[in-house]
């Protein structure tokens, strides 16, 4: 009698710059949900939060079966290495815009983060070029530091939501404190009928208010 094979298992985690990945996953594999995990991805090994794990659904997870993989739960090991990267990660930092601001004078950057395995540097900048061109800047780095570099731009409402800052209210931002996600569908036309002078609208970000999307579908009394 032909034995069918156990489908294949996947874990689905989440990266600290919040980006959710699919990993194989050994079926003998245990750990609750959020629980930190290390995974090898492209770029070698990385902790990582665990969301769940589940039978490989060519329907969620794609055609064929992820090539990463989830190597095993974190240990008290990668905690203290993960905080040495900490330190490491700011020195890096400096480094990276030393470099860049040869190219780009205006640029900031917020957030920085090196991989578990110390091959790579996330970062996040800001600055008011839109997508200026890094190439020759993380050329040169890695030439330097022998360090590869991952950068995205960021916008003023998440560059804010990074730093943290206090809002006209004189509370903590919502972006920095608890909202994930700014909510969509909020211009010029939905909030006329705020009655609101309009200074008042712009938060600290430049930007709307996240607040004012609380205000849709209310009326001054």
């Amino acid at each position: 009698m032909e034995v069918s094979a156990a489908p294949t298992r996947v874990a689905h985690v989440r990266m600290p710059e919040k980006g959710l990945f699919t990993v194989r996953c050994a079926d003998t594999f245990a750990a609750p949900d959020g629980a930190r995990v290390v995974v090898n991805l492209d770029y070698g090994l990385d902790l990582a939060e665990l969301c769940d794990i589940a039978p490989f659904d060519p329907a969620r997870d794609g055609a064929h079966p992820p090539g990463f993989t989830l190597v095993r739960p974190a240990t008290p090991e990668d905690l203290i290495a993960a905080t040495a990267n900490e330190a490491r990660a700011r020195e890096l930092r400096a480094a990276f815009l030393a470099v860049a601001r040869r190219a780009v004078p205006d640029i900031r950057v917020p957030y920085s983060r090196l991989a578990l395995g110390g091959g790579r540097l996330f970062v996040r900048y800001a600055c008011e070029r839109l997508r200026p061109d890094l190439r020759s800047v993380i050329s040169e780095f890695r030439r330097e530091h022998h360090v590869s570099v991952s950068a995205w731009q960021m916008g003023p409402r998440d560059e804010v939501r990074v730093m943290g800052a206090l809002g006209p209210c004189g509370r903590v931002c919502c972006c920095a404190s608890w909202q994930q996600k700014y909510p969509g569908g909020l211009t010029s036309d939905a909030i006329k009928g705020l009655g609101m002078n309009a200074v008042a609208l712009n938060g600290v970000c430049g930007r709307f208010k996240c607040c004012l999307a609380f205000e849709r579908g209310t009326s001054s009394p």
